[in-house]
């Protein structure tokens, strides 16, 4: 196809838009709801599992020390639980270290010069894991080394954030499916009623000899044009929302308070080449099945 007839084909496609821009109207509004959902869906999935990675490193394993160990016994302790699968970090808690973070979780300094010379905490290592479904795997290896009196980790807590996370995200899935199919459902349909409204056109194309892809290709650029303005609309309101839940966010207090959304800046790199290739391949493929069952005569 020469370039002169792509330019031909390509402006009668944004004049096509132009012409029936109710209909264009009615369909980029049909995209864009498709894609709000879509987005919110994606974005509780993902900030689901960045919270979980938080609460990951906040309230990882601590395996508390046997009294009595050396320095060199330690070293070597830290050195093994470092070398185990599914270890992102190891730090060390000293005995000193520990009562004096008790007294300034109670805000009394005096307990620390109280109990300094009879310290009843015991040291221990705060261990991070890589990935948080395998947590009781590793407390089970850490617990086993001599020198270890205990390992602990928040069970009930991290199950319950792994059932969460599994639940949104096999929702968010299904969401998206449903979704894709309808918004090429919805698009086909309105697609097809406006190829309905120019079908004498598209008679008289055919009988003075025009091919099937000099028909179709501006009706497919219609489409694809539909399909751009509904996903930009839907990225400037998701940014939008997004933007303001995240600063509602940041307002909480307690222990919410101190675990953050993902930065809207990473939701959205992910969100616009999704929504982009979302909304101009539906609108894309919606054309081209509704200009194909009426290129009949």
């Amino acid at each position: 196809m020469k370039w002169n007839t792509l330019k031909y084909l390509f402006k009668e496609g944004i004049v096509g838009l132009w012409r029936n821009r109710t209909m264009a109207f009615a369909s980029a509004g049909t995209i864009v709801l498709c894609l709000l959902i879509l987005g919110m869906s994606y974005s509780v999935g993902t900030n689901i599992d960045y919270m979980i990675e938080q609460i990951e490193s906040k309230f990882g394993i601590t395996a508390y020390l046997e009294d009595g160990l050396s320095d060199t016994a330690i070293l070597g302790l830290k050195n093994k639980i470092e070398a185990m699968p599914n270890v992102a970090g190891v730090s060390y808690i000293s005995k000193d270290d520990a009562l004096k973070n008790f007294s300034e979780e109670n805000e009394d300094a005096s307990l620390f010069a109280m109990f300094k010379e009879d310290n009843p905490l015991p040291a221990s290592f705060e261990i991070t894991a890589i990935d948080i479904k395998n947590q009781s795997e590793l407390v089970k290896k850490v617990q086993e080394l001599e020198g270890i009196d205990e390992a602990v980790y928040l069970k009930n807590e991290t199950e319950a954030f792994i059932n969460i996370r599994n639940t949104v995200n096999y929702v968010c899935y299904a969401i998206i499916i449903c979704l894709i199919v309808v918004g090429l459902l919805l698009m086909s349909n309105t697609i097809k009623l406006t190829v309905y409204i120019r079908k004498r056109e598209i008679n008289i194309m055919k009988y003075v000899g025009a091919t099937d892809g000099f028909i179709r290709v501006p009706f497919l650029i219609e489409g694809m044009l539909v399909g751009l303005i509904g996903a930009l609309v839907a990225i400037l309101a998701v940014a939008s929302a997004y933007n303001w839940v995240q600063g509602m966010s940041q307002s909480a207090t307690g222990i919410l308070g101190e675990i953050a959304l993902m930065p809207t800046a990473t939701i959205m790199t992910s969100l616009i080449p999704m929504y982009l290739s979302l909304g101009i391949g539906i609108g894309l493929i919606g054309s081209a099945f509704a200009i194909h069952k009426h290129l009949k005569v």
